[in-house]
């Protein structure tokens, strides 16, 4: 019998509190990026300084997630996997970043910078990747890197890409680009892959008091780590970055279990569509308050951001809702191409992310 923390959909079991951590990571990449396009005219209020806090805990808990969803898949042939996982990503990435750059392109400039975009954006989409989908594009790289090791030792991948997430994470290594982000978080993939049968096999044992000492020890200890200015010191940011993954997993399992958190688990089941979407209104929004020279005390500005995430979110599965069925929105153009008839490819949709 399944635990209280997994339920059945169109004929496969899925566990909830997967769901629920990806729910939690959606919604805290949705509020970055809230703040990070209201910071730029102002009005992201007392969020601002408290973005970066949760920088160690959103990718990295997406990125586990992720990889405890890709352990049966690189098992198979490589262009199965190809056609199967990554052909859509790659097609929804290239998509997305034309469509977001040319919606940026047509509204006023978002900021005193200028233009949040230029036209270079979809020529370089592989090589510089974007800001705001650049977890999109780094699935399909994960995935062959996964590939590629599977037959390897899972110490020696973990330890090899641990390093490289130190070396990105202190800044020794540095781009100044999305492909920093890669290089910390990829370890969390790869180990996600090698630890998901032991920590399925711990899940039935979480209690909400773990979730409460993880909780509070990592508040501390990353209110410690800004106070003292040791984000770049070496293996501070991958070790809270562990830590996180340890709360958001125990959180996850504990919500998992209330069914009054069960909208997580939707936000969950719906992260690619909520990922490529939610930007635009916040695109939109800062162009419109920046034209008109919109300004809002402290206190209000920082409730501004919350709301939008909220807004954000709701128009995303709005439109999902609509054009999940159209072709070549949330799916690819043409089914063959991912080897799949179009409705398993507007599933695999929905379990993608």
């Amino acid at each position: 019998m399944a635990d209280a923390a997994s339920f059945v959909i169109r004929g496969t079991l899925r566990e909830a509190w997967i769901d629920v951590a990806k729910g939690i990571a959606i919604t805290l990449v949705v509020l970055y990026h809230s703040v990070m396009y209201l910071d730029r005219v102002g009005l992201a209020g007392d969020l601002a300084p408290l973005n970066p806090l949760f920088d160690t805990f959103r990718m990295p808990l997406f990125f586990f997630m992720s990889g405890l969803l890709a352990a049966q898949a690189i098992r198979l042939p490589f262009w199965q996997l190809f056609r199967k996982r990554m052909s859509l990503l790659l097609y929804l990435y290239t998509a997305w970043v034309a469509a977001q750059t040319l919606f940026l392109l047509a509204l006023p400039p978002i900021g005193p910078d200028g233009p949040f975009a230029s036209w270079s954006d979809m020529v370089t989409l592989f090589i510089r990747p974007n800001i705001n989908l650049w977890f999109i594009y780094a699935l399909p790289i994960f995935l062959t890197v996964a590939w590629l090791t599977r037959r390897w030792h899972p110490l020696i991948s973990v330890s090899v890409t641990g390093a490289l997430a130190v070396l990105f994470g202190s800044q020794v290594l540095h781009t100044g680009t999305p492909w920093d982000k890669m290089g910390r978080y990829l370890v969390f993939f790869l180990a996600a892959i090698w630890l998901g049968p032991r920590v399925r096999r711990l899940i039935p044992r979480v209690r909400w008091w773990h979730m409460a000492v993880l909780c509070g020890l990592y508040a501390g200890v990353v209110l410690l780590m800004v106070k003292l200015s040791l984000t770049r010191v070496p293996f501070v940011l991958f070790a809270v970055s562990v830590l996180a993954v340890l709360v958001g997993i125990s959180v996850a399992v504990v919500l998992s279990r209330a069914p009054m958190f069960d909208f997580m688990r939707v936000l969950g089941s719906r992260t690619l569509p909520i990922y490529l979407v939610h930007t635009f209104p916040m695109a939109a929004l800062a162009a419109i308050v920046m034209a008109g020279g919109v300004t809002l005390p402290t206190d209000a500005a920082t409730a501004v951001p919350l709301l939008l995430c909220g807004a954000a979110i709701v128009l995303a599965l709005a439109v999902y809702r609509r054009f999940a069925a159209v072709p070549g929105v949330f799916t690819v153009p043409i089914a063959s191409w991912a080897a799949q008839p179009r409705k398993a490819v507007r599933e695999q949709t929905e379990a993608s992310a």
